[in-house]
């Protein structure tokens, strides 16, 4: 945590400073009466986060409770993206499942299939609207700069259909009205094309079957306690919890999605995966959006690159898309999906989160370093399983109640904040650098220094 030239400041904080600014950072939450924990934490006080969270049930009476958890976590130079998938697509999977003959709904492969088809769909949708307003290379060949100027930076109506839907922003939460108020459908649908998000959801049925469909690198871990007879004796410990990754890792350093992209780009080994970077510029493999990796080179070079607001670093990414984007698209948008069926007998919880997690327990390089996720998400079901056996009574398997200082996300964040107990000089890592460590990250000051000194971070855990 520190850049070279620069100078930065931070207030010492005692253990119950922490705590507090961690809670009214991270907006905790705790509801579905204790089962499902909450918390999204972005300290730099002029950036807001990119990460979007949802938890709904949802009643399809003769068929009872299905339930739905979804993290999105945003990229790009700005929020079109995630905004218009966390404001879409839950309703549009729950349109889908509805859609369902209810005899059905026990399969499945009819429910991955469906959830493939809407995440995907989603992104299509996206890609349509952009080629409505440029169907071909040949059409674009014949237009001038300020001709498509006038096209993708239009003004929207006087009238404009008002939105129910909230999401962050600088000044705080914001309806996607008033966020996009000064901004026309074209210029919508070409910005939603140039961003991008990752999708983490997972649709739990009322028989205890859960399906995972993903796409990006948020993770989503699986706890399960199968407790024997023996075990429900009071005096009796609790057997471990085991852990299960749910999804997939899309990312360039992940050697099945590398080698998938050698296999769809031949000849391009060189530079398909640069630096663990597509292409050299993004770390997905898949996500919804990023059509610059998705459509031919002179939609970045015409296109993306006339419309306000652009691109990070258009100078260097405009001239790199140009000159490496030959056989597209290299980033997917069709999601793995992932089924499992947990027993009636095991206490289970579900923990989903945004990459910025594994970044605060590894490291922002954690995959240069090589660190086994398998040890990092062990940590973290121990974490979440040591408070589950005290939070569960041994012999009715009843749950207390949790309160928001009880919140399980809240603790991996915490926890996440204070550091390894082995510091990267291999020396004891003390109670008082984690405070230290914590106090940083909460309250960090660089007038100079515009961007985030840690990546959003967001973690939801459901009891099941």
């Amino acid at each position: 945590m520190g850049w070279e030239g620069l100078d930065f400041t931070y207030i010492p904080l005692s253990k119950e400073q922490v705590v507090a600014e961690l809670e009214l950072l991270s907006a905790p939450n705790v509801f579905h009466n204790g089962t499902t924990h909450t918390a999204s934490l972005q300290p730099h006080p002029n950036k807001h986060t990119q990460d979007r969270h949802i938890a709904e049930n949802w009643n399809l009476q003769e068929d009872g409770i299905w339930k739905f958890r979804a993290l999105f976590d945003g990229h790009a130079a700005g929020d079109e993206t995630v905004d218009y998938v966390f404001s879409t697509l839950p309703s549009k999977i729950k349109s889908s499942l509805i859609a369902i003959p209810t005899e059905e709904r026990d399969n499945a492969g009819t429910i991955s299939s469906m959830l493939r088809d809407a995440v995907s769909s989603l992104d299509d949708s996206i890609r349509q609207g952009i080629l409505e307003l440029f169907p071909s290379v040949e059409h674009i060949e014949k237009l001038s700069d300020e001709d498509i100027r006038l096209i993708v930076n239009d003004r929207p109506p006087e009238q404009i259909h008002r939105s129910g839907a909230t999401v962050p922003s600088p000044t705080g939460p914001i309806s996607l009205t008033e966020k996009y108020a000064d901004r026309g459908s074209n210029n919508i649908k070409v910005t939603r094309g140039m961003r991008g998000t990752t999708v983490l959801a997972v649709l739990i049925s009322p028989n205890r079957g859960i399906w995972t469909a993903s796409l990006g690198d948020c993770q989503a871990i699986l706890g399960q306690q199968t407790l024997s007879p023996l075990h429900k004796e009071p005096e009796m410990k609790n057997p471990s919890w085991t852990k299960t990754q749910l999804g997939k890792n899309h990312n360039a350093s992940e050697p099945s999605e590398l080698a998938r992209l050698k296999l769809e780009h031949p000849g391009e080994e060189e530079f398909v995966v640069e630096k663990n970077r597509v292409l050299g510029l993004i770390a997905v493999t898949r996500a919804i959006g990023d059509h610059q990796f998705k459509l031919p080179a002179i939609y970045s070079k015409r296109i993306f690159g006339l419309t306000a607001p652009g691109m990070n670093r258009p100078e260097v990414h405009l001239q790199m898309l140009t000159e490496r984007v030959r056989t597209p698209p290299y980033v997917s948008g069709v999601p793995e999906v992932e089924y499992v069926k947990l027993g009636g007998e095991a206490k289970a919880c579900l923990i989903m989160c945004s990459d910025g997690l594994m970044d605060l327990y590894g490291g922002e390089d954690w995959q240069e370093k090589h660190i086994e996720l398998k040890e990092m998400f062990k940590h973290w079901m121990d974490q979440v399983g040591e408070k589950l056996d005290l939070a569960l009574s041994p012999s009715s398997g009843a749950l207390k109640l949790f309160n928001g200082m009880d919140n399980l996300a809240l603790s991996l964040i915490h926890r996440g904040l204070h550091g390894p107990p082995i510091s990267l000089m291999g020396l004891n890592w003390t109670d008082e650098d984690g405070l230290e460590r914590m106090s940083k990250f909460l309250t960090l000051r660089a007038p100079e220094y515009n961007d985030k000194w840690m990546d959003d971070t967001t973690v939801l855990v459901e009891i099941l």
